[in-house]
């Protein structure tokens, strides 16, 4: 785990210096107001709260001493990782990190091996909260109630996790300061300070803390004696922390910002950053939670025709109304055929209901309903569904009588036969009977026909798979239903599906709209998929980019079918913008063939989207 964390250490580094200045702060806008009681007092002006990130020994031997000269409080995050464990010359002992405690600090928790938990399963997040608990305790620390993300790569399943144990704020990125009637407390914002932030950055952000807002700063070392490029060397930081003094700064650490806000009932309203919780890509608009029979709906922006769909949630939805409104005017709800449901929503005061996130509250009737998301054939083109029909085209060579089609149903409660996955002989229409726990059912009909020609790959913008473990898998691990295989060079390599945007992969947006992606870092890393031809000539698209600020240099992509190149990109043709790449046609014999994305030697990571094959007709070839 500390190997890996060494290794993303790098990218993260490069990201970190990426952001270099600070954007000069511009007059600050009112405060927004809280229709949703989460401020607990007012929040005066130049509040400002120091981190202090891995355990550095600067923290104990410059850092404390400076802030105890000036009054200060503040929050050192622990983590074993890097030279935690060797270099005692680099890093505190648990004695000197419990002087710190002893000194009135706050100790936070950092995890074990600053691990990227954004692409880290529950188990392995849980793992590292753990490993820096049971040492605190050991050395007579008090659990620690206050968070780091590493590497600012937040995995927003843990969030419930972090309540359930006792955490009331986790530290972000995101480089602004932190709006506690806006922001979900367990990725409350920060500014990072390093060697290369720009002498005024630091006063600019300092000048944020207006009413209402708080100034969170990360730290490294004091100096950092490890990773030098995100420290600060000891008479910079002297100076920057009698800048705090003189504009009569109230510096606290992230613990005493509870006296300001309800955490508990801003962790549940307020919106996080990442994706949807039940299935689909995830809607734009916001985030969702839930409390017995009562969904919470955290809108950031609202789509163009007004309506908030709920993909994979097929629960009735009985009432909707905004949180704020006293008369709980009751708001349109529609449900589409397929069985996801839509609210819409008219135009409201934000001074009333609240703006930006503004949250609707759904009332919950029943159990889910007996429904299909989705039917997949792997290695197959896409189906279609219309009313109970399903249909899809498939290539002549194919064996109807050996498909095994996958699909959701939006709930582990609502059960198919056949099941998901079986055996089934496709040479007739065949009928697939969804049932509810309330003992109602809905039959589809599946027709699947041969069509010269045709070609299709299973999730070819790696949107459809289970969502559900979407963050649960680690790299390496292919989540169900995606037809993809990951190949990893070694044990902890990184390659897998993930969020394009807002994620920890740091890319542009997909150039095809779609949420996802296929990432690989690592020389002969790669993923691959079966898929079934016809005879034929044939061509291939996709859409790549090197992630951003990672590396100077992207990494070569090979394409093969059946392990002969049909495609190889040289890292100077792969960018920091997404570009689409063609192969030249190529021949195949009926049947299975092996198509796959294999990394080249470099250090970058490469993003691959959109993948297309199309059947070269004879007009084409002619030509």
């Amino acid at each position: 785990m500390i190997q890996q964390a060494k290794r993303s250490a790098t990218w993260c580094l490069t990201i970190l210096l990426a952001v270099g200045a600070i954007s000069q702060a511009e007059p600050a806008a009112p405060p927004p107001g809280d229709p949703y009681g989460i401020m607990r007092k007012p929040l005066p002006a130049n509040v400002v709260v120091l981190t202090f990130d891995d355990a550095s020994l600067s923290h104990a031997t410059v850092v404390a001493p400076l802030l105890k000269k000036f009054g200060f409080g503040g929050t050192f995050y622990v983590s074993d990782a890097f030279g935690f464990g060797t270099r005692k010359d680099w890093y505190m002992t648990w004695e000197q990190i419990k002087s710190l405690k002893d000194a009135g600090f706050e100790i936070g928790n950092h995890t074990l091996g600053h691990g990227q938990l954004g692409a880290t399963g529950l188990d392995g997040c849980l793992a590292g909260l753990m490993g820096i608990e049971k040492p605190c305790l050991a050395h007579h620390i008090a659990k620690p109630t206050t968070f780091c993300w590493p590497f600012y790569s937040v995995n927003n399943k843990f969030l419930p996790v972090l309540t359930e144990n006792g955490y009331s704020f986790a530290r972000g990125g995101h480089e602004r300061p932190y709006l506690p009637t806006l922001d979900n407390p367990l990725d409350a914002p920060s500014f990072t300070i390093m060697a290369n932030t720009p002498a005024d950055s630091f006063s600019a952000a300092v000048k944020q803390a207006t009413p209402g807002r708080v100034v969170i700063f990360t730290f490294h070392g004091v100096p950092d004696l490890e990773h030098p490029s995100v420290g600060v060397e000891p008479a910079r930081f002297t100076e920057l922390m009698q800048q705090l003094k003189d504009n009569q700064c109230t510096v606290i650490a992230m613990r005493d910002l509870a006296a300001y806000v309800d955490t508990a009932k801003a962790a549940q309203l307020l919106t996080r950053m990442m994706c949807y919780p039940w299935g689909g890509r995830g809607p734009s608009w916001g985030w969702v939670t839930r409390k017995d029979n009562r969904l919470y709906l955290c809108v950031d922006k609202l789509p163009g025709d007004r309506k908030l769909t709920l993909p994979g949630m097929t629960t009735k939805i009985a009432a909707a109304c905004f949180l704020a409104d006293p008369k709980q005017k009751p708001l349109a709800i529609s449900k589409t055929d397929a069985g996801p449901q839509a609210i819409t929503v008219p135009g409201f005061p934000t001074a009333a209901f609240g703006e930006n996130p503004t949250v609707i509250v759904a009332t919950l009737q029943g159990g889910p309903v007996a429904t299909l998301l989705d039917f997949v054939f792997p290695g197959l083109p896409a189906a279609t569904i219309a009313g109970n029909e399903i249909r899809v085209h498939v290539p002549r060579t194919v064996d109807l009588m050996k498909l095994a089609p996958t699909y959701r149903t939006g709930s582990p409660l609502v059960k198919g036969a056949p099941a998901s996955g079986s055996i089934n002989d496709f040479t007739k229409p065949q009928t697939y009977t969804i049932t509810a726990p309330d003992g109602s059912s809905r039959a589809y009909v599946v027709t699947v026909t041969p069509t010269m020609g045709v070609v299709g790959l299973s999730n070819p913008s790696f949107e459809t798979f289970d969502v559900l473990n979407e963050q649960d898998d680690t790299f390496g691990r292919n989540p169900s239903g995606t037809g993809w295989t990951f190949k990893q060079a070694k044990e902890g390599d990184e390659v897998g599906i993930n969020l394009v945007t807002g994620g920890p992969i740091f890319a542009p947006p997909a150039p095809d709209g779609t949420s996802h992606s296929a990432f690989m870092r690592g020389a002969g890393n790669g993923i691959s998929q079966v898929v079934m031809f016809d005879p034929g000539e044939y061509t291939l698209s996709f859409d790549a980019v090197k992630r951003n600020g990672y590396g100077t240099d992207a990494t070569p992509v090979t394409v093969s079918i059946d392990g002969k190149p049909v495609l190889s990109l040289q890292a100077s043709q792969i960018n920091d913008k997404w570009n689409t790449y063609t192969a030249p046609a190529f021949a195949v014999a009926a049947g299975a063939h092996a198509l796959a994305f294999t990394l080249g030697e470099g250090e970058s990571m490469d993003l691959i989207d959109n993948v297309v094959i199309g059947r070269v007709t004879q007009k084409q070839t002619l030509k």
